[in-house]
């Protein structure tokens, strides 16, 4: 079964400022390929939902590790709707906040 994406509006501030902090560090070609990096990741949730860590009581949040790459996606799982709610885009040097868990 296939899995809606969604992107809530903090997941994509996240994203843009990391793209905006790398673009303006290490350059263009940086930006693009950890953009790329998140888009590639969250595109194999629509699969494989349950890829990531539970983090949760629930079950229904989790976190993918991004490999070779310092961020985690955390992201809610909406099994009754077939749907996944991608929340924050962290840097694994932060702490996960009580309210993702």
């Amino acid at each position: 079964m296939i899995f809606k994406v969604r992107w809530e509006k903090q997941a994509l501030a996240d994203r843009e400022g990391i793209y905006r902090y790398l673009y303006k560090e290490a350059g263009l070609d940086v930006a693009n390929a950890a953009d790329d990096k998140f888009i590639s990741s969250v595109s194999l949730l629509e699969a494989t939902p349950e890829a990531g860590l539970d983090i949760g009581m629930s079950g229904e949040r989790r976190k993918l590790v991004l490999t070779r790459f310092p961020f985690i996606i955390i992201y809610a799982l909406k099994r009754k709707i077939n749907e996944v709610h991608i929340l924050r885009i962290l840097h694994t040097s932060r702490k996960l906040s009580a309210s993702y868990r």
